[in-house]
């Protein structure tokens, strides 16, 4: 050996500094990694609006864990909703060596039968185990949980690489599925969250919906209502200026049910609400008829029906060709109501009234459509009810002035402007004054002095009639104890009842607790209604009279021969005179059909006992042909006309053995 070679082989102390050099390179280089790691780790979290999956955070962690150590193969088990674990992930390429033993998959079984994967649950750090059969391959199992719950378990094969406990990538390793299974748990709790959040927009979607359809329908009969029919008619008015005359006419109708309030004051609310919504159920069922639509050259989606409130119904005909043909569909609208209903067990004859405005005729904007169409409802009930009818210009008038009187009428009490007038009722067999009927006037500052056909309905309509009626039965009482007081008073004094005072629940109390008050007896008076209030409801009229006749008023039946009762109902009512209508009687002298009729009233009412007066006498040929039916009283002109009570007076103190004679 040369001087030149020994010099060129190194000393231990080169080769132990080498080593030395190498060892902290390498530990530099797997420091180096392990900060790569660490940093790394940060990934795992991601961005869960994305990374809401399991397969993106495993395969983040695995980039980690490849640094670390050299992996053959590797797999990550999941727990799953059975409780048992499921491969969730594996690397791209994992176990394509052929000279190695088959994939992780395969020995999962094995592990778990032998009891190897429970040990390796619980140990909480990497366990390393021996292939049985390869010594140069080792298995690395590794929990991936967080602490309070096991996610699932790494297991990684590698190959020809010895493995210690303290080892830095297996150290390191923990620190990765530790957070793994923390980045699990997020995700988990993020992909809640977005469920829970996806579910309330759903609910909060569908109760948006629902408040609006509730905003926008009636909740009884789940039609349009009033603010959706408005809505409507302005979109409609919209377009037909956008289109001029070829959008075709609009028509605003307006239905409304006649005496609908009856149904609820004798049945309920119960059933007025199942009739309402029967009717509802008619009327959408004639409007989407295709017979019907084709019929009158309508289209389905320019019909809106809508419930305005109450018994109020409303709807639009869009694209009409003619008013003629409006005309037609709102008859046909009337007619299909005016039938017979079952509710509850009880049949109710329904009929409805109906009016109807037309653009661009009648109005150019919602609110004139709606105000005119409902004058002509209103004017299709003044005129009998059960039909409709169209609006017309000399209609504003009328309702401005309805509207004034209404204003006026409810003053018209505080401001003692309305009087009792009195007409005498007298005996034909006797010629004295027997009774005397009430009559109210209103003396109107501007109008003068109205009877009650001029205001009457209007109270009949507001309500006002009841305070009205107590008004009346308090000064008929005050003027029969002046009477009685200088002993001029006569038998009765005869007080009408409209229709909606009769349904009063509290009448009766009510004229008790008058009659109570002014110490009047209840014979004192006689109480008149008119024959068709006591046909709208046989059986609570016939109830409501017993309860009147128990306290002691005198009842007549009012207008007789006008409303269409039988003997059946006649005889059931505890009356004591029937009035025969002034019609009949002003013709009776030359028509020999009214002159049957009343020879019959009168024939009839002697037959069951009771009185009869002849309303409306005002010629002597009139007064004659009662008197030849032996009629018992007579009222009318050709004795005195209504009357302040201070005028009848002097017919009053006429002496006992003297008749009274017209003035004439």
């Amino acid at each position: 050996m040369t001087v030149t070679e020994k010099d060129q082989e190194p000393t231990p102390g080169e080769v132990y500094l080498r080593e030395r050099v190498r060892h902290l390179e390498e530990a530099a280089q797997r420091h180096q990694y392990a900060l790569d790691v660490l940093l790394s780790i940060t990934t795992l979290f991601g961005d869960h609006e994305q990374d809401r999956e399991p397969g993106p955070i495993l395969e983040k962690a695995h980039d980690c864990i490849h640094r670390l150590l050299s992996l053959e193969d590797a797999g990550y088990f999941l727990v799953d909703d059975a409780s048992g674990f499921r491969l969730h992930y594996r690397p791209p390429g994992a176990g394509a060596r052929a000279d190695l033993e088959p994939g992780v998959d395969a020995f999962i079984d094995a592990f778990i039968e032998d009891g190897t994967f429970a040990w390796a649950l619980n140990q909480n750090r990497p366990v390393c185990l021996p292939a049985k059969d390869n010594s140069e391959i080792q298995w690395v199992l590794h929990v991936i949980a967080t602490r309070s719950r096991i996610r699932g378990m790494f297991v990684g094969r590698i190959h020809n690489q010895p493995l210690q406990r303290d080892d830095l990538g297996l150290r390191l390793l923990t620190l990765v599925l530790f957070h793994a299974a923390y980045a699990l748990e997020s995700a988990d709790l993020y992909a809640l969250l977005a469920r829970q959040r996806q579910t309330l927009e759903r609910v909060s979607r569908r109760q948006s919906e629902a408040l609006a359809h509730q905003y926008s329908h009636d909740t009884l009969t789940d039609l349009p209502n009033r603010i959706l029919f408005g809505d409507r008619l302005s979109q409609l008015l919209g377009s037909h200026q956008e289109q001029g005359e070829r959008g075709g006419y609009l028509a605003v109708i307006l239905m409304d049910l006649d005496h609908f309030k009856r149904i609820n004051d004798s049945l309920g609310h119960r059933a007025g609400d199942r009739l309402l919504q029967q009717v509802a159920t008619d009327l959408h069922g004639l409007l989407s008829d295709e017979a019907m639509t084709t019929r009158y050259r309508l289209r389905r989606a320019e019909i809106t029906l809508s419930r305005l409130g109450g018994d109020e119904f409303g709807i639009l005909l869009n694209a009409v060709e003619s008013p003629d043909l409006a005309a037609r569909v709102a008859h046909r609208l009337v007619q299909a109501v005016n039938r017979e209903y079952e509710v509850e067990g009880h049949a109710v004859f329904l009929a409805c009234s109906a009016g109807v405005s037309i653009h661009p005729l009648d109005g150019g904007d919602s609110e004139t459509l709606i105000k005119n169409a409902d004058a002509a409802l209103h004017e299709a009930k003044r005129q009998g009810r059960n039909g409709y009818h169209f609006y017309t210009r000399e209609m504003n008038s009328q309702s401005y002035r309805y509207l004034v009187l209404e204003n006026a009428l409810a003053k018209a009490l505080s401001r003692d402007q309305l009087e009792i007038h009195y007409q005498p009722q007298i005996c034909l067999a006797s010629g004295r004054v027997r009774g005397m009927e009430a009559l109210l006037r209103w003396e109107h500052p501007q109008e003068g002095m109205l009877s009650p056909p001029q205001f009457i309905p209007i109270a009949e309509e507001t309500g006002l009639i009841e305070g009205l009626g107590a008004w009346v039965m308090q000064r008929v009482c005050r003027d029969l104890q002046r009477l009685e007081a200088r002993g001029l008073r006569p038998e009765w004094a005869a007080v009408n009842l409209s229709p909606r005072q009769f349904r009063q629940a509290d009448l009766v109390q009510t004229y008790r607790d008058i009659l109570r008050r002014r110490d009047i007896p209840p014979q004192w008076i006689e109480l008149e209604l008119t024959e068709s209030t006591l046909m709208q409801d046989v059986d609570a009229a016939v109830n409501s009279l017993r309860q009147l006749h128990h306290l002691g008023f005198r009842l007549a039946v009012d207008d007789f021969g006008t409303g269409y009762s039988s003997l059946s109902h006649l005889k059931n009512f505890p009356i004591h005179t029937l009035k025969v209508d002034r019609t009949f009687v002003q013709d009776a002298p030359e028509d020999a059909n009214d002159a049957a009729i009343v020879t019959a009233i009168v024939a009839m009412a002697k037959g069951l006992g009771l009185e009869v007066i002849a309303e409306g006498v005002e010629t002597p040929e009139q007064l004659a042909f009662v008197q030849a039916l032996d009629c018992s009283l007579v009222q009318g002109f050709y004795y005195a006309r209504p009357a302040p009570l201070d005028t009848l007076i002097p017919l009053l103190e006429t002496p006992g053995g003297d008749r009274l004679h017209p003035p004439h």
